[in-house]
């Protein structure tokens, strides 16, 4: 096979797997939309049981619901999926130990809401939903286009 061969054959290859390569970020990034969706809802949903005293009796399925989405939230950033149509910063990427303790709080958070919701002791519902909360804005904050 000639040097033009290779050359060409070579160009085809770096085509096909940058092509690859960004439809695997598009893939990514739509995926961490829907996840953020989900994460979204149910912390809207129990917000609106909290202060409208509605469906109380859904108010722990959300909690759960939210800290078994809450394991999957930090697996929706690979690396290479910063690019494209999305709301996440590179910040995520360029500094993966910051990000790594946000996501480490939101998890924490979402645990530790679901267990006051499951003890059934409203006292620690207030200050869990609270934490949750900051731990969503202080990610939004510091990793997320305004």
């Amino acid at each position: 096979m000639g040097w033009e061969m290779k050359k060409i054959i070579a160009a085809f290859t770096l085509v096909f797997i940058s092509q690859q390569l960004m439809a695997d970020a598009a893939a990514e990034i739509k995926y961490r939309a829907g996840v953020m969706e989900v994460v979204g809802g149910h912390m809207h949903s129990m917000v609106a049981i909290l202060k409208g005293r509605t469906h109380m009796n859904d108010l722990d399925a959300h909690a759960k619901a939210m800290a078994n989405i809450a394991l999957i939230v930090p697996t929706i950033f690979p690396e290479g999926s910063g690019e494209g149509k999305t709301e996440a910063l590179a910040k995520i990427w360029e500094q993966p130990e910051e990000f790594k303790k946000a996501m480490d709080k939101f998890v924490n958070a979402a645990n530790g809401f679901a267990n006051a919701t499951s003890s059934g002791d409203m006292s620690a519902v207030g200050p869990a939903i609270k934490e949750l909360g900051g731990s969503c804005k202080g990610c939004h904050d510091d990793f997320k286009k305004k």
